[in-house]
């Protein structure tokens, strides 16, 4: 049997992180070990879990390290001590329903030894649809959103929710690129560098997980999330885009992006949907502040 090794970040939502842990305790897998990475600053969480946790291997960090980080220690850690064949990277906001998945899961990874990165269908709890991976088509990164999918079928990217990795991808890209910290993009951008080693990134969408993630986005973004969005994105198409799709993505959309924002968080741009963003002027200076930082700080 394979190991699996699941890798869960916790930042300060302890009440959402017992409600997945509990819901792991169904899963009728047995070789797989849970590493968390306390990454409150407080080390409390861990603590806390640890009493009632027993089984979990558990690492305390100085606090808000970042996504690719935090889940790079947690992965590393994992990789030493468990030396397992899968590394899942799962959000501490994540429930499972199923206590087959991560059997059906690794089903499909062994039945091809090209498949290198598996998602789920990542749904809200009132049962609709969320995420089952995704496309770059020219200058877009699209969702796919085609509820009625049930067979393995293949895609750009899947989300970092939950993004089941092959030991061989590791050993060929690494881990997570640290330089996508805070958060945005580091996900995309692994799928897409295995993709070019040669890797199938695949959806199962006949998994479901629950993941409570924000279903709306009429939230106005603080400043420091609009910059991380800023600096991610521009850093990702240049890596990841050429031509025009590059150029029309860094001076075109993310500045319409700073000006405007979605009513609602739908999968096509649709003009309708669009309003003006409060701050817009602060949110360009963000943008032009991100070009010089990627012309001038990433190597």
């Amino acid at each position: 049997m394979k190991k699996v090794a699941i890798v869960i970040s916790a930042y300060n939502q302890e009440g959402l992180l017992r409600e997945c842990l509990i819901s792991l305790r169904k899963t009728d897998y047995k070789d797989y070990k849970i590493f968390l990475v306390d990454d409150s600053g407080s080390k409390k969480i861990g603590q806390k879990i640890k009493k009632d946790f027993k089984e979990i291997d558990i690492t305390t960090t100085k606090g808000w390290s970042g996504f690719s980080k935090v889940y790079n220690i947690g992965a590393k850690k994992a990789l030493e001590n468990y030396k397992p064949d899968y590394v899942l990277l799962l959000n501490d906001d994540t429930k499972i329903i199923n206590k087959d998945w991560l059997n059906e899961m690794v089903k499909v990874g062994e039945g091809d030894e090209k498949i290198g990165i598996l998602g789920v269908k990542l749904i809200y709890p009132d049962n609709s649809i969320q995420n089952i991976g995704g496309y770059i088509r020219k200058w877009e990164i699209t969702k796919e959103m085609d509820e009625n999918k049930k067979d393995v079928f293949e895609v750009d990217h899947v989300m970092g929710a939950f993004m089941l990795i092959k030991k061989q991808v590791i050993d060929k890209i690494g881990l997570l690129d640290e330089i996508y910290n805070p958060y945005l993009l580091e996900d995309t951008d692994y799928c897409l560098r295995a993709k070019e080693k040669g890797f199938k990134i695949v959806s199962v969408p006949s998994i479901k997980i629950i993941h409570k993630k924000g279903k709306t986005i009429d939230i106005k973004p603080s400043p420091e999330r609009m910059a991380a969005r800023f600096k991610n994105d521009i850093f990702f198409s240049s890596r990841h885009l050429k031509g025009w799709n590059r150029f029309f993505r860094i001076f075109i959309y993310l500045p319409m992006v700073a000006v405007f924002r979605k009513s609602t968080d739908e999968d096509k741009l649709k003009f309708k949907n669009f309003k003006l963003r409060k701050g817009f002027l602060i949110n360009i200076s963000l943008w032009i502040r991100a070009l010089v930082y990627n012309l001038f700080k990433i190597k």
